[in-house]
């Protein structure tokens, strides 16, 4: 594996790349009228109102650091609008986690955010903590804490894997790039949670959690 810095000194691989080479050549394959964004490449833009979104290796630094809880985002969007999204853990029991905004699946069963277990068992999430209590997502995160839940930094898809999974409640997360979050609005939305926005643009700076879990944090 071979590292190197991106102008905003984020991680990239060489697997990043042939991961999304990879991906985009399988598209246009099959799809060769529709449009492309991958966060390693440039945008292929065509006459289309179908683009697809990859984010090869999403969790890089977990990639170089060792830590196997990282996995390939894909969305279709239509118009803008993300449609059906999709996650691919490999080194998490091979999980694929997808939806449609109207449901969601692990490997081909149902799956949904759980009823809210109380402060005492809540568990919220984030990626990087320090980076979240600079956020304006910081007052979330900071009640929640306050009420009792227990934090991780189990980040990246693999704490959204854990929302959507009904093993977590609450996923904070700042200075998102589209790739980061398009593939992942579809499988929220299917799994029953909801989206906190702050600020612009929507979706950089959000909380997703369950609808019952939002109503006791904003109590």
């Amino acid at each position: 594996m071979e590292v190197s810095y991106k102008k905003d000194n984020s991680p990239v691989t060489n697997l990043d790349l042939e991961i999304e080479f990879y991906i985009r050549k399988v598209i246009e394959d099959n799809f060769p009228s529709h449009s492309i964004r991958g966060e390693e490449f440039e945008v292929t833009s065509k006459d289309t109102k179908l683009q697809w979104i990859i984010d090869p290796i999403d969790g890089t630094f977990s990639l170089i650091s060792g830590c196997p809880l990282f996995g390939t985002l894909l969305a279709l969007c239509v118009d803008g609008v993300p449609r059906y999204g999709y996650m691919n853990l490999p080194f998490v029991n091979k999980s694929e986690l997808y939806g449609d905004n109207k449901s969601a699946f692990l490997n081909g069963t149902p799956v949904g955010v759980r009823d809210f277990p109380g402060w005492d068992k809540s568990l919220i999430l984030t990626t990087d903590q320090q980076t979240i209590i600079n956020s304006p997502a910081a007052s979330f995160w900071q009640n929640a804490l306050s009420k009792g839940a227990v934090a991780r930094t189990w980040g990246d898809c693999f704490g959204y894997y854990l929302l959507c999974t009904g093993h977590a409640d609450m996923m904070a997360d700042t200075s998102l790039k589209e790739v980061d979050i398009l593939p992942l609005l579809p499988i929220l939305y299917g799994a029953g949670a909801v989206c906190e926005n702050f600020g612009n643009p929507q979706h950089k700076d959000i909380v997703a959690c369950s609808k019952q879990f939002l109503v006791e944090l904003l109590v």
